[in-house]
């Protein structure tokens, strides 16, 4: 069964490009959709309590079915202007620095919050294209993930110019060796 914080991410991604319809997309980032999502699940759920940037992470929410971690990764080029509007770069591209941010933000998932914590999610949201021709694609790095260790369960969604990713992160001890030691790399 599909959990809740799918629906509410596919609201929220509506919810964000209507803002971005005023402020431009390019105009949008994580903070954003958060302040979205938050706004779609407290109107479409109830009875939820937010504690944004809890403990090193996006946000904790409390619900009667026990609390929800979330971590939010929103990839966008965006150009760059100067003062007389002309572009003088993109700042943003897809590549091996957002994609080792996101494998170390899985890893950081899986080990590092309490243990009671067994709902985890990662919301990660891309464009799907750039004003530019970039030499890698947001969807080359990310759309082919699929549900492997530590990530247990996955669903892809796509609103607009917008794709996302729901991954649902298996808690794991960080004691993987039982001595005390934990192996933190990714192949």
């Amino acid at each position: 069964m599909e959990p809740w914080g799918v629906a509410t991410t596919i609201n929220a991604m509506l919810r964000l490009l209507e803002h971005a319809e005023l402020v431009g997309l390019t105009n949008t980032e994580e903070f954003t959709f958060r302040a979205m999502f938050m706004a779609e699940a407290a109107s479409s759920i109830g009875g939820l309590e937010f504690h944004t940037e809890w403990n090193s992470f996006d946000i904790l929410i409390r619900s009667h079915d026990g609390p929800i971690l979330i971590e939010f990764k929103y990839y966008m080029t965006r150009p760059r202007a100067g003062v007389d509007g002309v572009t003088l770069g993109y700042k943003g591209r897809a590549g091996p620095k957002n994609e080792g941010e996101f494998w170390r933000c899985v890893e950081k998932f899986a080990t590092k919050p309490d243990a009671a914590i067994e709902q985890r999610f990662l919301v990660l949201i891309f464009a799907r294209q750039t004003e530019i021709s970039p030499r890698r694609s947001f969807h080359e790095s990310y759309g082919s993930l699929s549900a492997t260790e530590p990530i247990d369960e996955f669903w892809k969604r796509s609103v607009g110019p917008l794709e996302a990713r729901v991954l649902r992160i298996l808690p794991r001890s960080t004691d993987c060796f039982g001595d005390g030691t934990a192996e933190v790399e990714r192949d």
